[in-house]
């Protein structure tokens, strides 16, 4: 069995953090910082054990945010030897920089500087999120500057730290407000020569997309403009929010525009569906030879209630042929999983060609106990 994620944060590794850092510093409390950071370590999440690791530090390491902040970077491993004997790096870091957000606010330099060099072993975007929301203007300032940094995981910070809404982190609230607080940090880095970086870019501009779609697909229209490979790609995954929603200033601009679909034909394998099987299914239409498409389904799930509530699935983004002719065939688990209860009764498939949902038919879902 697979080890729990949280315990990137569990006690093996937490004993870690306190050799290093007593290595560090002779005054560092060992002892006291393991029983604080342990305490009742097995019913708490991965970030709840991180910020108790905080909380532990704040009270083993010296009160002056300055010493304190030197030692954790002296316990920082080398940057191209990243093991436990060499010092701290991976999710080790993660709550060395929280530390630095909550508490270093009066040193601002220099938890900035902190956040920087921690960011390099794994990432400091949760950790930056509590000085933009406390000093943004000062923040953004540097921020700007990062995207400049020879270092693509100090670049990437300057994007990931300020999304929004980061997964994991507290919601940036003025930015969700004021895309344009951030956009020009994008602008810097939308060309950025890391997959990395512009990715984040990407997840980024997926964040904005939630609260001002008019407002981003207006200016991602000016970032089409010989627009290559790697920035159609950004773009597109920057919009895919907006796709799945059949959002159709995104399709327009994104050049798949609605057509008149014909000669539709959609059928299922297996119109009264086991539970545990597959929904299999074939989609043949036709349209404009050459047609750019994405084609999309959507499931619509029976709920506790006896109403249904859909959920959309990507399949293909794709041209039709030189006929103008579509066929393809498609398989869709129903399963166990984590995110969705299953109830017994009527289900609909539909299928969406650019936006516009083109065929469905209905099926049933039996032996869900």
């Amino acid at each position: 069995m697979a080890e729990p994620f949280k315990n990137e944060l569990g006690e093996p590794r937490i004993k870690v953090i306190a050799h290093h850092l007593a290595k560090h510093n002779k005054q560092f409390d060992e002892k006291q910082f393991l029983a604080l950071a342990l305490e009742n370590l097995d019913e708490l999440s991965l970030m709840q054990r991180s910020q108790q690791i905080v909380s532990a530090l704040k009270q083993c390491l010296p009160q002056n945010f300055v010493e304190a902040s030197d030692t954790i970077l002296k316990s920082l491993a080398p940057v191209d030897k990243q093991e436990d004997e060499h010092g701290l790096h991976s999710w080790l870091t993660v709550p060395l920089a929280e530390f630095m957000g909550q508490h270093g606010q009066d040193e601002f330099d220099h938890g900035m500087f902190a956040l920087q060099s921690i960011t390099q072993y794994f990432s400091s975007e949760w950790a930056i999120r509590h000085f933009l929301k406390q000093q943004q203007q000062a923040s953004l300032k540097k921020l700007h500057e990062w995207c400049e940094h020879e270092n693509e995981h100090v670049r990437r910070l300057a994007s990931e730290g300020s999304r929004p809404r980061l997964p994991w982190g507290f919601q940036l609230e003025a930015f969700k407000q004021d895309p344009a607080l951030t956009f020009a940090l994008l602008e810097k880095l939308k060309s950025d020569p890391s997959d990395y970086v512009r990715l984040s870019v990407s997840n980024h501009l997926n964040d904005i997309s939630k609260d001002h779609p008019e407002w981003l697909v207006e200016r991602l229209s000016s970032w089409m403009d010989e627009a290559d490979d790697k920035r159609m790609k950004l773009i597109r995954h920057a919009c895919r929010s907006l796709i799945k929603q059949a959002h159709q200033p995104t399709l327009n601009m994104l050049g798949y525009t609605k057509f008149n679909v014909n000669e539709v034909d959609l059928s299922i394998d297996d119109v009264k569906l086991k539970y545990g099987d597959k929904l299999g299914f074939d989609l043949k239409f036709k349209g404009p030879k050459h047609k750019n498409i994405i084609v999309d389904f959507i499931i619509h799930f029976q709920k506790s209630n006896g109403l249904l509530a859909e959920k959309v699935f990507k399949w293909k983004t794709t041209a039709l042929n030189a006929k103008g002719e579509f066929h393809a065939k498609k398989s869709h688990a129903i399963k166990p999983i984590t995110t969705r209860r299953y109830y017994n009764g009527p289900h609909r498939l539909e299928v969406m060609v650019n936006g516009q949902v083109v065929a469905g038919q209905d099926f049933e879902l039996y032996g869900v106990e």
